[in-house]
């Protein structure tokens, strides 16, 4: 092996940390494009029309608490923002399987996206924290939430929340970075 080789491994490993390693970047998430509003509200207005009653109660069932999420520290908003995405992906692959239109495939691409990036920026060293004692009222909520209510309940506020999740969740974690 060339010994040249063999020294600009070394200095990558030493300079990266991790020839592997990939970085917490989230500077993208900052602003929501027009276009990821619009396939949002399209798949919104898709599901209102099928909506059940109860869909708004669902939703302030599930986004109870107050003060925003962007008032938690950044390590709590990540892992908050992390398990409502995980949510949200699963309740869009869920619908992805039905007779729905396009933007839940789009919605569900972007949305794991995000996720994907969110467990980057989780396994790094600045963010492996427990969660603080502010957010377990939080994570003990939304866990309480996903055990009591209906599939089309959990599915209601989802949809309803996808907006609100983009804006506030994950801009406020990106404009934490």
């Amino acid at each position: 092996m060339d010994i040249r080789l063999v020294v600009f491994c070394i200095l990558l490993v030493t300079v990266t940390g991790h020839p592997h390693k990939r970085h917490c970047s989230m500077s993208r998430y900052k602003s929501v494009s027009s276009a990821d509003i619009k396939m949002i509200r399209q798949l919104q207005n898709e599901h209102e029309k099928n909506m059940s009653t109860s869909a708004m109660k669902c939703y302030r069932r599930m986004m109870r608490h107050k003060p925003s999420v962007c008032d938690l520290k950044p390590s709590d908003r990540l892992i908050l923002t992390l398990e409502r995405v995980t949510i949200t992906t699963e309740v869009l692959a869920n619908l992805a399987t039905s007779d729905v239109p396009d933007p839940v495939s789009q919605s569900l691409m972007m949305f794991l996206k995000i996720r994907d990036d969110l467990l980057i920026c989780r396994e790094s060293s600045q963010y492996t924290s427990t969660p603080s004692e502010e957010l377990m009222p939080w994570l003990h909520h939304l866990q309480d939430f996903l055990e009591q209510a209906s599939p089309q309940c959990l599915q209601d506020a989802v949809l309803l929340s996808l907006i609100s999740l983009m804006v506030e969740d994950v801009g406020c974690w990106a404009h934490s970075k």
